[in-house]
């Protein structure tokens, strides 16, 4: 109680999302009982934690108190099945993904993006179309961190968890004096902003990065953010480089293609009716090669993800899916049919007795 109490308290200030990681899927939480620019973290137990003490103490009341009787099945069952409740939530909080994967009609796509997480992804062409990328992840993201590579290295200069980019012209004394002098970046300023705390916004990162070439001086900076579309170049020992800050990436070794997207509407409304969307799954890796309809309530399951309509953009010509991997998906069924089974025997039981005492109390 203590634990959900403190978490709604903080969701105002750091949103849905990050509160369920720092308290329900955490071993320790720290709640700061100050926001603002005084600190005073307390640390208290995490919903990880508290779940596993759960399951210890139902283990244990049942080693030492119960026994294997029939008049005691149904608790049995109640228990066993609140067991597995609590250790399906901890193996999806281990063991869970979500992520998006937006397809524009036509087009094919083999990865799916985490819109909360970025990465900075260095790449580097070799003339046939295909990339190597360094995804460098966002928790090694910080003021003054050098990345080596193939014949440079990248540093960080300035980095911004959120921000606020604007045209040079319209920078006010906030802004950072710090100015990008390559790439995109050099008509902007920046300036750092509190995280985002609301479902349907996110963070905007920023990063001011320098490029220096191995025994000589930085070529200059750039401005890299995911807010600023397209990737940057850049030329080291004669070879080319491209850089971005972007949602980070999970590739599938297998593609999608979105054939047609269907968004319907009840007559005279915006109010959505129905989305179906025929797409074509290509995997080169088992020759597959087939269509599929995902369409409301219908998901597409396939390689242990489940895909699912969550979105759509750009005038219905973009469909979003949300991409889920959940491999302990069927433990919340198991634990509520164990508990149903297991009310139905334990009130059974009871009426049973009642039943039977009424008929003894009438009997001649």
């Amino acid at each position: 109680m203590v634990l959900i109490f403190v978490a709604t308290l903080s969701q105002v200030h750091l949103g849905i999302h990050e509160v369920q990681l720092l308290f329900f899927r955490s071993w320790i939480a720290w709640w700061d009982a100050i926001p603002g620019d005084k600190k005073l973290s307390l640390p208290m137990p995490g919903g990880t934690l508290l779940g596993i003490l759960l399951i210890i103490n139902l283990l244990a009341a049942h080693s030492a108190r119960f026994k294997l009787r029939w008049n005691k099945a149904g608790m049995m069952l109640i228990h066993s099945g609140i067991l597995i409740m609590l250790l399906g939530e901890i193996l999806t909080g281990l063991l869970g993904r979500e992520a998006q994967m937006p397809i524009d009609e036509g087009k094919s796509v083999n990865y799916s993006v985490f819109p909360r997480e970025i990465e900075l992804a260095v790449a580097q062409p070799d003339g046939t179309g295909t990339d190597t990328v360094n995804a460098i992840p966002q928790s090694r993201l910080k003021d003054g961190a050098e990345f080596p590579m193939d014949g440079f290295t990248l540093k960080i200069h300035s980095y911004y968890r959120n921000s606020d980019i604007v045209p040079e012209e319209k920078a006010t004394g906030e802004f950072e004096r710090t100015r990008a002098t390559e790439g995109v970046g050099k008509r902007y300023a920046v300036k750092s902003k509190s995280r985002e705390t609301k479902m349907d916004r996110r963070d905007l990162s920023a990063a001011f990065v320098e490029i220096i070439p191995d025994g000589e001086k930085a070529q200059g900076r750039w401005l890299l953010s995911n807010v600023l579309k397209g990737e940057q170049s850049f030329v080291v020992g004669g070879k080319p480089w491209k850089m971005s800050i972007r949602q980070r990436r999970l590739y599938h070794p297998f593609s999608i293609k979105l054939l047609d997207f269907s968004h319907d509407r009840y007559l005279g409304t915006n109010v959505p009716k129905n989305f179906s969307r025929k797409i074509r799954i290509i995997n080169p890796e088992t020759g597959e090669d087939r269509e599929h309809l995902i369409y409301m309530n219908h998901p597409l399951r396939y390689e242990g993800l489940t895909f699912f309509q969550s979105g759509f953009d750009n005038n219905d010509t973009t469909s979003i899916l949300q991409v889920v991997r959940n491999p302990v998906w069927t433990l919340p069924y198991i634990s509520c049919a164990m508990v149903g089974f297991g009310l139905l025997w334990v009130f059974s039981q009871h009426l049973i007795k009642a039943i039977s005492r009424r008929n003894k109390t009438i009997a001649p």
